[in-house]
């Protein structure tokens, strides 16, 4: 059984909270909890570049409409991809079905006061690559809705399943390729959430090189092989695959390729989101192309693709919200263990 620290059992942002709690064995893992800015409210510039979470709060979305849930699925991290803060911490294996389980019941037990939604988005991507750890975060996902019964809440769950797609994966203690972990996130998609999971599918960049050396080179597969794979094995409803693209200066991103990949707009949608502000990427030179600060750069960016057909979705990281607690910097500070660090 998990436990949530002794010394604090949440850290908070102007739109929610961090968690820290520790694995039997006592790993420190993080779970957030948090409210999405309204439509309105991320057309502002105010809210972009405020630091008064005033601003902030005035435009949050009611937990009736939509809320917003992360939980680890492993401690630390087996990749070692160069932005996220989880990348230095020492990899102590995969959560169980039962400890990913168990942080959503925290989450709901500390958040008494939300008790119906239209939209509980959870992200199975806090710490760890769920691909790694798929049979756990399956069996995880597909028991929301026991789990939200159990505590007596009225959600609509919308899953969300992250990925690198590493090119080797692990299922039921079995070595699978990432087409397997395309087949089994997908068949979950469809026949169990019907068409209702978000699978988001981290490109970062369309030169390949750069992306495997984003991920610490880490054998993935090809942005053009997934798009290839997808288009000719699956029918996709509902909700798209998203094609995430962290901009980063000097980092590739280019339409033309994507297009040439046969980038099916029925199928797919592009995500556009600046680089957070991170240890790691600060120790890899590693700088955001846009964020609230020039804003006009990500639109600019975001009508190049919708000028071929392509849909797209970006947003900035407001300025408020960039307050150390990205990924794993939690873990990492507040290590009672000696975990950390595998890079200097």
């Amino acid at each position: 059984m998990m436990k949530i620290l002794n010394f604090k059992e949440s850290f908070y942002l102007p739109s929610g909270r961090v968690f820290l709690a520790e694995t039997k064995d006592g790993y420190p893992v993080e779970f957030t909890e948090m409210r999405d800015v309204s439509v309105d409210g991320k057309l502002h510039k105010e809210v972009r570049e405020t630091q008064d979470p005033h601003i902030i709060w005035k435009h949050l979305k009611d937990y009736k409409e939509k809320w917003l849930l992360t939980v680890s699925t492993q401690k630390g991290c087996s990749f070692n991809c160069s932005h996220c803060d989880v990348a230095p911490l020492k990899f102590k294996g995969n959560l169980s079905q039962e400890e990913i389980e168990e942080e959503v019941d925290l989450l709901l037990k500390y958040s008494p006061y939300v008790t119906e939604s239209k939209k509980v988005k959870i992200g199975f991507a806090r710490m760890g690559e769920p691909a790694v750890n798929l049979k756990n975060v399956l069996g995880a996902m597909k028991n929301l809705y026991k789990i939200s019964r159990k505590n007596n809440r009225n959600f609509k769950w919308l899953p969300c399943f992250n990925s690198i797609l590493p090119r080797h994966a692990n299922y039921n203690n079995k070595t699978i390729s990432g087409f397997d972990v395309i087949d089994n996130v997908i068949d979950v998609k469809e026949n169990v959430f019907d068409g209702f999971l978000h699978f988001q599918i981290s490109c970062n960049s369309t030169d390949e090189n750069k992306r495997k050396e984003l991920v610490g080179g880490a054998n993935i597969l090809a942005v053009k092989e997934i798009i290839d794979y997808i288009n000719k094995n699956h029918t996709i409803t509902n909700r798209t695959i998203t094609l995430n693209f962290i901009v980063m200066k000097n980092v590739e991103i280019d339409v033309k390729k994507l297009m040439k990949y046969g980038l099916n707009p029925e199928k797919f949608v592009v995500k556009l989101i600046p680089l957070n502000n991170t240890i790691n990427a600060d120790r890899n030179e590693l700088e955001t192309f846009a964020n609230y600060k020039n804003y006009e750069d990500l639109e600019k960016l975001a009508k190049e693709f919708q000028k071929e057909g392509i849909p797209v979705i970006y947003d900035a990281i407001a300025k408020c919200e960039e307050a150390g607690l990205c990924c794993g910097q939690l873990a990492g500070v507040f290590s009672k263990n000696d975990l950390f660090f595998k890079v200097k």
